[in-house]
This record gives C-alpha cells, structure tokens and sequence, in this order.
C-alpha cells in the first residue's frame, strides 16, 4: 500500500509541476547578478595565456574580460541562469563553454584549457556547428566520455552520483539490484580502474570488498568534482592495469576570492562543504567535504528493506597551494568508513537464521606538484598513500530449527599503497606533443579469511597472508596533429607486477579523420592487462597430506587486445550522432586447471577463489554502439542510446560458452526540461526529467535443488552459464525547483529511482533455510528527496 502510495504520489507530482507551469527559455534574465572568473592556461605546458578574449555569448550590452599575466579573468554582473562563455586567444583554437549554470549563491569559477592552432600566428574559428567541450585528455580520441557534475544532478535516476550516471552510456550497464558496480562492453566490473587527481585510487565506494570496483552508495561526493571523464575501450598509453573501463575523477579548487558554504539534507546523507580562500596565499584554496548518511530513515520507514541499517560517513578534501616559481602544490584526500548487522528471520520474521556482521573502509591523501619546465614543458608529480579494507563476522543456525547460531566465516583483508606517480608533458611544436611517465605502486596486505567447510564439517582457512609487492608501470605518448584534419594519437606502455615477475608491454595507436567541422571517423587499437586482485594470489588450500599451499601465486595477467572503429556527425547545431564498434580479444584469462571444467575469472565480480588457476583462457567481446545525443540548449535535453553485443569465453574444457555479462542488449531513452516559474525577472527554474532503461539479463548456471538440499548449500548443475534472465525495465523520474535569492539559492529535489516499482528477477540462489531456490529482484522503488542551500 505504502509503495502505490509514492509511486502515484510521484507520478502526480511530475505531472502537476509540469501542468502548473509554462515552459520559457532559460535565458538569463533575472534580477539577480553573479561573478564569472577564471584562468586560462595553455593544455600542453600549463603557462598562462595573456591577453585571452573571455566573453558570455549573446549578452548586450557584452559581458567579457581579458586575461591578465596570469591567465586570470573576472567578469562581474552576469545574470544567473544558464549561459555559453567563448574564449579567443591569438594562436589558440577557439573554444565554447556551453550550458554553465550561474547561481545566486555560488561564483563560478572555470579552469580553461586551451589548445594551440595547428596554423599559427591566428585565432582560429571553427566553422559550423559546434561539437561539445573538448575532453581535459587531449590524448584520449575515441571511446571517452566527459562526466559533468551539473550534468549528473539533472538526470534522472544519477541520485549525483556519476557512477550511476555513466549508466546512461553507449555500451555500459548498471547492476539493476541497486549495487554502483558497472559492465562495460560484456566485461566483468573487476577491470574498472579508478583514478583520483591522476592515480590510481582504492575502489570509493562504500561496502565494499577488496577486489571489487562497486558497491551500495560512492565515497565520492559531486560538490568536490569537477568534470571528469569515462572511457570503454582502446585507452590512451597512460592508462594501465585496466581492461574493461576507467573512472578518471579531478577534484575542483576550492573558491580562491571568497568563502562559501553549500548545506545538504536529504534521505541519504546530510553533508556540508566549505571553500575559500587560504590566508596570505595569492591564489591558494581549500575544499573541504563531509557526509554522514541517514539511510536509516528509508528503512525505518519500510520503503526499503536492507535487513539492517546501514552506516556510512565519508569526507574529502584538496588544498590548492601556488609556490610561485616553484610551481603549484595540491594536498587531496578522501575516505569513507561503512558498517552494517544483517540479520535473516525468515518470511515469519520470529527466527533468526543468520546473522552478518560487515565493515568497510577506505582512503586516499596524495600531494600533488605541477611546475613548468622551460616554455614548453610541465612535470607533474604525485604521491599518494591509500589504503581499503573489510572485515565480515557471520554465524548462522547449523540446523534448521536450531537457535543458536554458530560461527560460520570471518574475514579481515586490509591493504596499502604507496604510490608515486611522475609524468612529463612536452609540446614540440602546435602539431607534435610527448607525454611520458612513471609509476610505481607498493603494496602491504595483511588478509586472512576462514569459512565453514560442509564437507570436512569444520572451518577452515582459505586465506592467511602478510607481506608486500610493487608494481611498476611506464608509458609514453606521442600526438601528431598532422593538419586540420588528421589526428594521429600512438605509445606503447609497460606493466610489470612483482609479485611474480608478470610483465606486459602494451602498444597503441589511435587515429581521428575530421572530414569536415561536423563530421569525423575515427580508429583505434591497442594491448591492455590488469593484476589480479592480492588475494587471489594468495589464496590457500591443502593437499592431499592436509599441507597449505597458495596455488595461484604466480598466477600471471589478464591480457586484452581492443579495436574500435567510429563515426560522429553533428545533425544539427546541438545534436550529435556517434556510432562505434568494437572487438576485444581476451587471452592469457585465468581459468581452472581442469580439463573438464569451465570456470574462469571472467565470470565473477568479486571476493576470490583457491581453485588452481593457469592463464590459459581465452574471450571475445564484440559489439555495436549508436547514441544520438542533445545538448541541453534551449532549456532542454535529449540522449537515446543503443548498443548489441556478444561476449563469450572458453576454459579449458575448449567449449565457447557465454558470459555472466553477455546482456546483448542495453538501450536508454532520457529527456529533461527546465521551466521559468512565475514572472519575468524572478530566478525561479523548475526542472523535470525522465529516464527508460532496458538492461538485457544476465547469464546464470541452473541450480541443482536436491544436490543443494542434500549438501546443505547451494549446488549448480553442469550447463554452465545457460540460463538468460529476462530483461530488466526501469523508469526513474527527477523533479526539482530551485529559487535564487541574493546571495544564497535554494533547491529542494526529488529523484525517484524505479518509479513503476518494477520486481524483475536478477539472479536467483539457494535457500537452505526453507530447501528452495528464490530470486534476488532488481532494486525497487526509492524515492531520494534532497534540500540544497548554498550561500
């Protein structure tokens, strides 16, 4: 009763506001003024660019500065709302900021990079119609994707999470129980990497394992991002130990002129950040962050029903500090602690059958140092140290009708990095460009595990190590703006991981043909591996003499060769087509070595195995991904993306079987709209929007139920992965009414994930507690209201 409650209440909601008022342009015409400054620095050697023409596109009379020596410009009394900014520097491309969202409460403050003419000595205007804001890695051609933060707070369903929000792209599924784990072109959601200011990070999200690249809610709060970037293939030579997908999240600056403060309260998290100016440091800035969740509240409630209450508190932070000729330095960090108590009472509620008892934790501080080398070169180094972990204490009855419960498994896995990263960015000239680094990662792990052994009746330790390792990955890069038109992007780079000697090198090459300003083809292939997580490598078993041995150790890396071929054509001035196909070989895959056996890594997600693995496996990913895109221009957006795709393997028992992960089929279908509310000259904008998504099953392996009953716990028959569950269909809706009042704006938004309260199966397991196999649906309905006040 209380789910067709909200969800009608939802849907009148959506449907009044819209009906409550008339849809007008967005243009900025309300009382209220704010600052627009800024700096603007060349892409290729980070110097500043004086003397560079900044103006708000469309105002009249015009609303524009000039940067100064340091690249630095104010442009003071823009209206808020939503505006285009252009950039023109002598020698310098132009460039368009598009859509930026101007408030009463905030400044805006933009960090603009700019990339050199191949013609120079002349301001260059690109003719036609204008394709969306460049990607921060000029090296990256194809396959990426930016992540805008405003971007991720309008679309239905991303809760502002960008995790949830890349969910919306060509070829990337979310997991439809609710989890922040992603597939990406048929992969498995272990070969995401995720980096922070440029490194590799620890998985950022709560309740979650080592090993594994997702969990419930991310660490990862939008007020601290800037824009970031996505990529699902064929990466550029920088990025390495991936081979599905990598998150690359920046961190903003803190606001360098003033204070200011931004308060949220909501179903999730109440949080606060605060910025501003450091003391007696021209420049120099904090940005600081903290959450505390109120989860509980949904579940108190009973909208949704965890089995417990979940607890997280996570905080981040970055100092900006200029050194003069120095350079800059910039201190980040972040971390994020969860825990959670499940307990299972059965359907009846009055026996309790199991109890969980899990913890997480994770996080990251790094410094980061960028200076200038000469005129034409900057370096740029990090250290970083981070460290994750979990922690799981289970008991359950050992017998049906039992009520003590008796220990069953625990775990603690902790892990450390220090981690020093050093890149070289050099610009020979307007059309060639070298990029080299060096990173070297130490790892300290102290992990150990134990769970029951049905057969042998007794626990038993699967996991019991202390120790280290390093990794050590090199790279270099090198782009040849042949003219206009072409665009050659190639390098090579190295992964070597010495926990057992495995090393990889890995070239790549990526092409990009600008037939004309609205139309491009582009090409690009390349080598990638990845490590195995720690703990698969040291994995324990016995014997035939009862002897522990670790059977993984020198596991060696999961290798994969990507090509992808693309086309892109701008239909109208803000609506973009793009198409891309892709193949993936996988080889050198660990699987079990055991001729008739089909299991391999490519199926799971996380945690580990001691099965005996050789990397004799092999896979094949293919597929086809077409999106047509609209800008939000005109106070309104569109995106509708589809994408068919195989994905199969073979183990050693040399049969082609399909993947956990070959969902053939994801498509999305989005719009939102912003609407002026009441009179002219009040800053008053109500935004809706909508989102359809069609995610195909995944692959499961049939249970064997009496097997499963006579063994006391869950048996699979041997037709491995042939089982597809049906496709999950999700509606989520977003409304939100945001007033500007002088100096402070208010918002208050609901994001109502799985409006039509939609109770697909996702996968289905054995229960022993009643002797039948049940399903685990996808996440039902979960309405997250939110009050924003910034000021």
């Amino acid at each position: 009763m209380r789910s067709l409650l909200l969800r009608t209440l939802s849907i009148a909601l959506l449907a009044a506001a819209c009906s409550a008022v008339r849809a007008q342009s967005t243009d900025p015409a309300g009382p209220y003024r704010q600052t627009v400054r800024g700096t603007v620095l060349d892409i290729d050697t980070r110097q500043p660019i004086y003397g560079a023409a900044v103006a708000v596109v469309g105002s009249d009379p015009v609303l524009g500065a000039t940067t100064d020596f340091d690249g630095r410009f104010t442009i003071t009394g823009v209206p808020t709302g939503r505006i285009d900014v252009r950039i023109r520097a002598m020698g310098y491309e132009e460039q368009t900021l598009s859509n930026l969202l101007v408030t009463s409460g905030k400044e805006t403050v933009l960090n603009v990079m700019a990339q050199t003419a191949v013609t120079e000595m002349q301001e260059v205007t690109v003719e036609g119609r204008k394709r969306k804001e460049e990607l921060r890695n000029d090296m990256a051609t194809m396959s990426a994707r930016k992540i805008s933060v405003e971007e991720t707070s309008r679309i239905a369903g991303g809760i502002n999470d960008p995790a949830r929000m890349v969910a919306t792209f060509p070829g990337v599924a979310g997991d439809p129980s609710g989890n922040n784990t992603i597939v990406v072109r048929g992969n498995s959601p272990k070969g995401v990497l995720w980096r922070l200011e440029g490194i590799e990070v620890p998985n950022p999200n709560h309740f979650s394992d080592e090993g594994s690249t997702g969990g419930p809610i991310s660490a990862l709060n939008s007020d601290m991002l800037d824009d970031s970037e996505f990529y699902t293939g064929a990466f550029a030579p920088e990025y390495g130990n991936v081979t599905s997908a990598v998150f690359d999240m920046r961190l903003r600056d803190g606001n360098d002129k003033k204070r200011e403060y931004t308060l949220k309260a909501g179903v999730l998290g109440t949080d606060i950040t605060a910025e501003g100016p450091l003391p007696g440091m021209d420049g120099g800035s904090y940005l600081a962050n903290y959450r505390y969740s109120t989860l509980s509240l949904l579940d108190k409630a009973g909208i949704v029903d965890y089995g417990g209450v979940p607890n997280y508190t996570d905080g981040a932070f970055k100092l900006k500090m200029p050194a003069g000729k120095a350079g800059t330095f910039s201190l980040f960090g972040l971390g994020g602690i969860s825990h959670i108590i499940d307990e299972d009472k059965g359907e009846a509620g009055d026996t309790l059958f199991s109890r969980a008892d899990y913890g997480s934790r994770m996080g990251v501080v790094g410094l980061t140092h960028t200076r200038t080398v000469g005129d034409n070169s900057y370096l740029q180094t990090t250290v970083a140290m981070s460290g994750n972990g979990s922690s799981l204490d289970y008991d359950e009855a050992p017998a049906p009708g039992e009520s003590a419960l008796e220990r069953r498994q625990t775990s603690r896995l902790d892990k450390w990095t220090t981690r020093v990263s050093s890149t070289l960015n050099n610009k020979l000239s307007a059309k060639h460009k070298l990029r080299s680094g060096v990173i070297v990662s130490v790892d300290h792990f102290r992990m150990g595990s134990t769970s029951w052994n049905e057969d042998r009746d007794r626990m038993e330790t699967e996991l019991d190590a202390r120790g280290g390792a390093t990794t050590v990955q090199a790279f270099t890069s090198w782009k040849w703006r042949w003219n206009e038109r072409w665009t050659m992007t190639s390098g090579v780079h190295l992964l070597h991981f010495g926990l057992n000697g495995a090393t990889s090198v890995e070239p790549r090459v990526a092409v990009r043909y600008q037939v004309r300003p609205d139309r491009a083809f582009t090409l690009g292939a390349g080598l990638h591996s990845r490590t195995e997580p720690a703990m698969t490598h040291l994995a324990q078993d016995l014997d035939a003499e009862g002897r522990s041995f670790q059977p993984n150790k020198e596991l060696g890396l999961t290798k994969a060769a990507h090509a992808v071929a693309g086309y892109e054509q701008m239909l109208t001035e803000d609506i973009q087509l793009k198409v891309e196909a892709y193949y993936q070989h996988l080889y050198d895959v660990p699987v079990e070595n055991d001729p008739a056996s089909a299991f391999s890594l490519l199926n799971s997600v996380e945690w580990f195995t001691n099965k005996a693995l050789v990397n004799k496996g092999t896979g094949r990913n293919y597929g086809l991904e077409a999106s047509v895109e609209k800008y939000f221009t005109k106070g309104y957006h569109f995106l509708v993306t589809a994408s068919l795709s195989d994905a199969r393997y073979k183990a050693l028992d040399g049969v082609w079987h399909n993947t956990r992960f070959n969902l053939r089929t994801v498509a999305n279908a989005l719009a939102g709209k912003e609407w002026k509310v009441g009179r002219n000259g009040k800053d008053r904008v109500l935004t809706t929007g909508f989102r359809y998504s069609i995610t195909g099953g995944q692959y499961t392996t049939p249970i064997d139920l009496a097997a499963s009953i006579a063994a006391r716990e869950e048996k699979e028959t041997q037709d491995v992965w042939s089982v597809k569950m049906d496709p999950v269909h999700k509606v989520d809706v977003v409304v939100s009414y945001r007033i500007g009042r002088p100096k402070v704006s208010h918002e208050i938004k609901l994001d109502v994930q799985n409006v039509l309260n939609g109770k697909t199966a996702v996968y289905r397991y054995f229960d022993k507690n009643t002797d039948t196999i049940k399903s685990n649906d996808q996440l039902g309905m979960l309405p997250v209201l939110q009050y924003t006040l910034r000021f």
